[in-house]
């Protein structure tokens, strides 16, 4: 679909690295990285209360950043340090968010900090100012050192947008954006502003500037009818990209349900559904009202469980988004069925398997990378089709750590106990979060046993794994015993 008509829009595409044909499901990964500093947190050990938060869902939000004819898509997840009481906390939360993020090009996390006035009584200026110091330890994921803002920082997790366009180009998309009709140059220019990021000197100010740059060249554009413009308005709505008035849910989802109902670009609608639906599922929609509603639900029919209504929510947007063949949504969905709608309807365990099965498959089918490491398990544990399964394994282990993690686990079910260490060894080298942790636990295990050949040298990730446990980022030994 064509949102303008700029006769150059030949000149804007070659500035970029992808074109229109995505579907940003999670189907590319990144490569192993080189082994980093552990993750110190001074001794800190996380309560019961932040384990909850970090364990909860971290949905991000995508916009398509550059013109109708190449389109970048890029998502964004926001997390608000508020929550936490004391700075150790905010850097746990941190540091596991990043370890959790996806295998997903052009993926960023905006954490808001709280600006770095330093007021009685006040921590946000400490949390604002040590920021760029916590994240050393996860440096190995990042693309780039942290965009800071007013109060925020915006960290990349993996990022492949082309930053190198010439002082010479940037004035042509200025010079050309500023006529009336012009979309095309609007949406470029404000898709290097918004992601591309002018500067990162450090001063948040002009970081500032640029967001607000490009919220005022999407309005432009959106108001001579470009959806992708309402895409990006959304996504900057549903973070609080700009400022923190800018952070409206309501109006985040009001502009997705109106791309989707006008939209003839089925990509731009399944991308705006599955917006909506992680708005739901991030639980960011009228929190108050949709609590008092589960209540009362819950009180009508208290003799039968029920899904959460803003999980209900989420699945129907979903669903919506999978109409149109969206394979994140599928995988999203099942991964909700998989886990019984957070334990919400555990009487229906069996059926709830068995949908989260069919979703897999429906997102195998659009490679999505995540969906081939869980379907694979499936029907290797199932004896479904153990060729198929184990197939399908090989493909997610190339880089995930999913994926390598549950290879090495089949692996040592089948007493090869030289292939389980090599896949859990590439899981466990990543350095991230639950998968890695879990091929970290079962290679002590196996060394403890004795199970290691002698000329494999695992020390790196022994040591680095006592590490994490000390500091709080590893679970209990027994959720590794069963791998999720």
């Amino acid at each position: 679909m064509s949102s303008g008509s700029d006769t150059e829009s030949a000149i804007i595409s070659n500035a970029y690295t992808h074109s229109i044909k995505t579907e940003s499901q999670f189907t590319d990964s990144r490569d192993p990285s080189i082994l980093s500093q552990s993750s110190d947190s001074d001794g800190f050990v996380p309560n019961d209360k932040l384990k909850k938060i970090e364990d909860a869902f971290l949905g991000y939000y995508e916009c398509l950043i550059g013109n109708s004819e190449s389109l970048i898509p890029f998502s964004t997840a926001r997390i608000d340090l508020h929550g936490t009481m004391i700075l150790n906390e905010g850097k746990h939360l941190v540091l596991t968010k990043i370890k959790e993020s996806p295998y997903l090009n052009n993926t960023s996390i905006l954490f808001i900090t709280g600006k770095g006035r330093k007021k009685m009584g006040e921590w946000t200026g400490k949390m604002f100012n040590g920021f760029p110091e916590w994240i050393q330890s996860v440096r190995h994921l990042l693309s780039e050192d942290p965009v800071k803002g007013l109060g925020s920082y915006e960290v990349f997790i993996k990022k492949e947008m082309n930053t190198g366009i010439s002082e010479k180009t940037l004035k042509k998309w200025e010079a050309e954006s500023k006529k009336k009709k012009d979309i095309n140059y609007k949406l470029s220019l404000a898709g290097f502003y918004m992601k591309s990021n002018e500067v990162n000197d450090g001063n948040y100010n002009k970081t500032n500037k640029c967001y607000l740059k490009a919220k005022d060249l999407y309005l432009k554009a959106e108001s001579l009818g470009s959806f992708e413009a309402k895409l990006c308005l959304g996504a900057i709505y549903s973070i609080g990209l700009t400022k923190p008035k800018d952070y409206k849910p309501a109006k985040a989802k009001k502009y997705f349900k109106k791309i989707a109902k006008k939209t003839k670009d089925e990509n731009i609608a399944r991308i705006a559904m599955r917006n909506v639906a992680t708005l739901f599922h991030n639980n960011e929609i009228e929190k108050k009202k949709t609590g008092l509603l589960e209540y009362f639900s819950s009180l009508i029919i208290s003799n039968k469980p029920i899904k959460p209504l803003h999980l209900k929510n989420a699945e129907t947007w979903y669903q919506k988004s999978l109409g149109l063949k969206d394979s994140q949504s599928a995988y999203q969905l099942g991964l909700l069925y998989e886990n019984n709608f957070y334990d919400s309807i555990k009487n229906e365990i069996e059926e709830n398997k068995k949908k989260a099965e069919e979703l897999f498959e429906k997102a195998v089918k659009g490679n999505n990378l995540y969906a081939k490491a869980k379907l694979g398990r499936i029907l290797i544990n199932n004896k479904k089709d153990e060729s198929r399964g184990l197939k399908l394994l090989k493909e997610a282990a190339e880089k995930l750590d999913m994926g390598q993690t549950y290879l090495g686990e089949y692996y040592e079910k089948a007493e090869d106990y030289e292939k389980a260490v090599k896949f859990y060894s590439k899981a466990a080298r990543q350095r991230r979060g639950y998968y890695s942790h879990a091929a970290q636990y079962r290679l002590n295990r196996l060394n403890d046993k004795e199970l290691i050949n002698e000329d494999t040298n695992i020390e790196d990730i022994l040591e680095y794994y006592r590490k994490e446990c000390k500091y709080g980022y590893v679970e209990t030994g027994e959720n590794f015993e069963k791998i999720r």
